[in-house]
């Protein structure tokens, strides 16, 4: 048996794989163990916190409803009217100012023994600095001796506080009282005042720290502590320092427990927040505690966990050892059988796959390489059905049985397919023998699919880069159901690939031998694409004749056209040569029915025409022109009877274009003056021709004539074309009425305006500026 410690450190084996799993598997009680451990952490850290937060919602509970006292009493307080009545008093005090104050001070006596958790009461009177307590009255500078948040805070900043036009808000304070300082917490309230312009009064409520936490109940080594929402440490009991207690900040939510470390401990923080005063109260213990009470569930978790992973360990071994058996029974076979070897270190799987696929390719390239040769004698054997090249030791209906081929009807007919135009496969990439090869795969579904449909069968084969079609006729199909199936095949490849073709129709003949005599008329059928042109369907019985014994044996043109032909080239007049070479192909090849070789003969005559007209004129660069054209090579180098006439053309226009430009006058310097002459005069309702003769010193109909020999164009018309062009712009721009605007470019009537506008635009001017 293969060797377990040989495979045991090889990480590509699968039986790395299965032991992964398996220890996946046995990592399931331990993630459950763990689970159970967090489980019952939460549970005696949710019965912790409960406890915790029930000590510090009763203590919030407590002291939000002294505060609500305090607050109402403020509110009662500040509706006094001798407490209210001295703030108009100034400074020095009156007789009758320090008989107040008794009053005042008697009042305040009364308010704090109304509520025991007041520690004392001061009244501010700003506008005289006057302070007034239930036991004495001083200044402020004593009040802030007596009163401040800290030592560091100076007179002015304690000042600043008191000095807000309205005040409702407690602060944390340290009460100084003969020689020995308390932890207090202060509430201010101002004095509404009836006069907005008296610096008002300010009640001041001061709560030691002991009266704020008297009613807390004592918890196991846990601090309390009260936290305002700036951040400020009202009051707090137990051990903790200051830096000890999170930030207020720190404590999101109204409620929650969470972690802190302070000296080198971990502390559990509880608190809650007061919906009235939004203070945080705040219980902090050591998180040991947690501990304690998880200690005796962390051995029965852990002693859990170690028989699983010993038990679970065990099992895996011997799972491994047993599934491992067979696997390497396999490869032995595997590696016997198909002469792959397993390397050391290969993973088995890998090594199954590996020779898997070394089967299967074996046996692909078997087929394919079957099929590559079939295909071959199967095309081989259909090229010699076409030529009538067949071997006569062979019987045909053996032939055709051996590749596949059946011929159920009696009538043949051979379609070819010249590819014009690639489409889609013009784009870059690839030669042209493989776009060939790939359109005629494509052409023989196509075709084979349409002769289906039309009661036809059909088989198709390359053949000197061409795609021909034997097409085996059924009785009932005619010649026109083989015109609509070309027309169909034709139409399908140029609409979804672009693929333009030329396709020739044979004639229809009976029994197999016709087969040869189908392919030939196929083939004359499409030498006359040089004559329609491609992407063309041609039928053999479409092929013009001369006459009754055949095609016409000469085309006709005679010397006197050809001299005529010679005089409008030596004129440069392109219009006419272009017209009555037309006439002479319309003449020979579409009413005549030129042969194809009689056709180039034409066409070369016709250049040749041009080359002679051209030697008669003796204008300089005429040579150079003849060789960037090189009229013969292009006309033999074209394809298609339109090509040639294209080409032609082309070297006609060339020609004439070169005469007139030989002939044209150097000096146009008259019309470019008389341009700039229009543009600078358009507004001016005098401006014709005749006042532009008189400008320039010469006769109307002399001027007219020179500017439409160097123009081109009326003078007339550039006249109205200068002023419509200005009077558009006008139009989109300005708000003028059009009587104006037709006034500014130099039309005084308005009705000529209107109608000069609308013969060169289309639209009346009103209408133009309505579609802007």
């Amino acid at each position: 048996m293969y060797s377990l410690k040989r495979i045991r450190f090889n990480r590509r084996s699968v039986i790395v794989t299965w032991l992964i799993s398996y220890i996946t598997v046995l990592l399931v009680p331990v993630l459950i163990n763990g689970v159970i451990y967090m489980v019952t952490w939460n549970v005696v850290e949710t019965e912790v916190n409960r406890s915790n937060e029930a000590v510090i919602k009763q203590m919030e509970q407590a002291i939000d409803n002294h505060l609500k006292g305090i607050e109402r009493l403020s509110v009662e307080m500040a509706l006094n009217k001798r407490l209210a009545g001295f703030i108009h008093a100034g400074s020095p005090l009156t007789d009758d100012d320090h008989y107040e104050l008794i009053g005042i001070a008697s009042d305040l006596g009364v308010y704090k023994v109304a509520n025991d958790f007041i520690d004392q009461i001061y009244i501010y009177y700003k506008n005289s600095d006057t302070v007034i307590s239930s036991r004495e009255r001083t200044d402020s500078r004593v009040l802030y001796e007596t009163l401040r948040e800290n030592e560091g805070t100076d007179y002015g900043e304690w000042k600043s506080f008191f000095d807000k036009r309205f005040i409702q808000e407690y602060a944390p304070v340290t009460l100084s009282e003969n020689g020995s300082k308390t932890g207090a917490v202060l509430y201010a309230k101002s004095v509404i005042l009836d006069n907005p312009d008296l610096p008002g009064g300010v009640i001041l409520f001061v709560i030691k720290e002991s009266k704020l936490l008297a009613n807390l109940a004592p918890v196991h080594n846990a601090s309390v502590a009260v936290l305002d929402e700036k951040n400020r440490l009202l009051a707090s009991s137990g051990t903790a320092q200051k830096t000890d207690y999170p930030a207020y900040g720190e404590l999101s939510g109204k409620s929650g427990l969470v972690y802190k470390k302070s000296a080198g401990r971990n502390l559990a923080v509880s608190y809650t927040t007061s919906e009235q005063t939004g203070w945080k109260y705040v219980s902090m213990m050591p998180a040991e505690i947690f501990d304690e009470k998880m200690e005796h569930m962390s051995v029965l978790i852990f002693v859990n966990l170690f028989l699983s992973l010993l038990i679970g360990g065990i099992l895996t071994f011997l799972f491994l050892k047993k599934n491992y058996s067979p696997i390497h029974v396999l490869i032995r076979n595997l590696s016997t059988k198909s002469g792959l070897a397993f390397e050391e270190g290969s993973n088995e799987y890998g090594f199954v796959q590996k020779a898997l696929n070394n089967a299967f390719a074996e046996k692909e390239n078997v087929s394919r390489r079957l099929m590559q040769h079939r295909d071959a004698i199967r095309s081989h054997f259909l090229q010699g059905l076409l030529k009538g090249r067949l071997d006569p030791n062979v019987p045909v209906h053996e032939s055709l049985a051996a590749h596949d081929i059946g011929f159920p009807y009696e009538h043949y007919a051979v379609l070819l397919f010249r590819i014009d135009q690639f489409g889609k496969w013009d784009e870059p990439g690839g030669g042209d023998a493989q776009k060939i090869r790939q359109i005629h795969f494509l052409l023989m579904n196509v075709a084979e699919e349409a002769a289906v449909e039309g009661r036809c069968s059909a088989v198709t084969a390359g053949i000197d880069d061409m795609q021909a079609c034997i097409l085996n006729i059924s009785s009932e199909a005619d010649e026109q159901e083989i015109r609509r199936l070309a027309q169909q095949v034709q139409a399908f490849l140029l609409d979804h690939f672009q693929v333009r073709l030329t396709i020739a129709i044979s004639g229809v003949h009976a029994g197999l031998a016709g087969v040869p005599l189908a392919y030939q008329e196929a083939l004359a059928a499409m030498e006359y694409r040089i004559v329609m042109g491609s992407g063309e369907v041609i039928a053999y019985g479409d092929l013009p004749g001369g006459d009754e014994f055949g095609e016409a044996a000469f085309y006709s043109y005679p010397m006197h056209v050809e001299q005529q032909l010679i005089n409008f080239v030596k004129a440069g007049d392109f219009g006419q040569a272009n017209a009555l070479v037309e006439q002479v192909i319309e003449r020979n090849v579409v009413q005549k029915t030129l042969s194809v070789p009689l056709s180039r003969c034409l066409l070369f005559d016709l250049v040749g025409t041009l080359l002679k007209a051209l030697d008669e004129i003796g204008l300089p660069g005429k040579r150079e022109l003849i060789r960037e054209l090189n009229p013969a090579e292009r006309l033999a180098g074209s394809e298609t009877l339109q090509e040639m006439t294209a080409g032609m053309r082309e070297v006609l226009s060339r020609v004439c274009g070169f005469i007139q430009e030989s002939r044209k006058p150097e000096h146009d310097q008259l019309s470019r003056q008389v341009a700039e002459y229009v543009r600078q005069n358009y507004s001016s309702e005098n401006l014709n021709i005749s006042m532009i003769g008189e400008a320039f010193g010469l006769t109307p109909s002399y001027l007219s004539k020179q500017f439409k020999a160097q123009t081109g164009e009326a003078l007339l018309d550039v006249i109205q074309k200068v002023r419509l062009a200005e009077a558009k712009k006008l139009l989109s721009q300005s708000s003028d009425p059009i009587i104006e605007i037709a006034r500014k470019v130099g039309y005084s009537d308005i009705n000529t305006f209107n109608r000069i506008f609308k013969k060169f635009e289309g639209v009346t001017p009103g209408k133009y500026k309505e579609i802007l």
